[in-house]
């Protein structure tokens, strides 16, 4: 069974103002950003963009994006797959002055008059990636070392080497208080 591919660009404002619907998959070597980051993908990114014109008459833009990757885990530094998904509200503005009149539930999209779809995806895709990707817990192959884990474990504890001359300033403190 084919899947149908997301066209690569689009005139967004044309697309909104028409009410258009564009669903397909994005292969992870049309995203090199996103390929540069990440091990690899078993398969395409599946995407659905949907354009329209909201009560202001601003050209909106839905995007739903999902992918599966495989990054290093940074316990254990093997693969670690992760799921990414992400759902935005995105607004076409033609400069990034207009970005302040905004409402908040809008994200800005600065655009010329056709906008590559998949850097779109992708832009969006690179903004779910994790910030530290890791195993869940208990599947990670990593070994706590002698000063923890990053899982919140208990860390032992080592003498502290300056203990001893902290009760030295203690009885210096004390003679010359004498004095």
């Amino acid at each position: 069974m084919s899947k149908t591919m997301l066209p690569r660009e689009a005139e967004l404002r044309n697309w909104a103002a028409r009410g258009l619907e564009a669903k397909g998959e994005v292969l992870l070597d049309s995203m090199s950003r996103l390929k540069a980051v990440v091990t690899r993908a078993a398969f395409p990114a599946t995407a659905r963009i949907k354009c329209r014109k909201d009560e202001q008459y601003r050209y909106v833009v839905e995007v739903e994006a999902e992918m599966t990757v495989t990054l290093q885990c940074q316990r254990c530094l093997g693969d670690c797959e992760k799921e990414l998904t992400t759902t935005s509200t995105l607004c076409v503005l033609w400069t990034e002055d207009a970005v302040n009149e905004l409402p908040v539930d809008y994200d800005p999209l600065i655009a010329g008059d056709v906008s590559n779809l998949h850097a779109i995806i992708e832009d969006e895709l690179l903004l779910a990636l994790p910030a530290v990707p890791m195993h869940e817990m208990g599947s990670c192959g990593h070994v706590p070392t002698v000063f923890g884990d990053l899982s919140g474990d208990a860390v032992v504890e080592k003498e502290n080497p300056f203990a001893a001359l902290k009760g030295l300033l203690k009885n210096t403190a004390s003679a010359a208080d004498k004095e």
